[in-house]
């Protein structure tokens, strides 16, 4: 029985959008994974944790994770329920004219430097109405395919998106908090963790 449900929104020359549901059964590292092309991923329910290297991201919905292609990763779900997430493939033209170049790495192919970005309220707004506007059929192609490349551009841009600022130890105790609150949401937070 697969892990993952995948849901084909638009298929373009330009863009291809899917939603992608994964169970979360596996709380443990699964076994190292790639993608042939590279992708944006917007989750947009859930939490989980991408591991690249020795490096890790969570995964929440102020995140857009890059993807590169051929690249290896591993995912795990700490946090019970499963997760969500919008999944956008751009032709790699596209997505170099898209990407700052402070955003990618000086190589024949195209490469994004880290594993996740920060984006703003009005991307994580643009994923919901993407979303929505395909799986309700309401979005005309042309459209769609729009706001898809609006949606990347927003999350790519150098005045929308934050990389974190912290240290790795900073970075890595602000991963287990995230993880600790997504784990149990009716947790009273105590004053002394503020």
């Amino acid at each position: 029985m697969p892990d993952f449900t995948v849901h084909s929104l638009l298929e373009t020359p330009s863009v291809t959008v899917r939603d992608v549901y994964c169970d979360g059964t596996c709380r443990h590292k699964s076994g190292e994974e790639c993608t042939s092309k590279t992708h944006l991923v917007f989750p947009y329910r859930g939490t989980y944790l991408r591991h690249v290297g020795e490096s890790q991201a969570v995964a929440e919905s102020n995140q857009v994770l890059l993807f590169n292609a051929g690249q290896g990763y591993q995912v795990s779900h700490p946090v019970q329920g499963g997760d969500a997430s919008l999944v956008l493939a751009l032709d790699e033209a596209l997505l170099r004219e898209l990407a700052p170049k402070t955003l990618t790495r000086d190589k024949d192919t195209f490469t994004f430097r880290q594993q996740q970005l920060g984006i703003d309220p009005r991307a994580q707004a643009l994923v919901a109405l993407l979303r929505h506007s395909l799986r309700e059929n309401v979005a005309e192609r042309l459209e769609a395919e729009s706001l898809s490349l609006t949606l990347a551009q927003r999350s790519l841009g150098s005045r929308t998106t934050h990389t974190a600022g912290a240290n790795a130890g900073r970075q890595r105790l602000a991963d287990r908090t995230k993880l600790i609150l997504a784990s149990d949401l009716s947790r009273s937070v105590s004053r002394r963790f503020i």
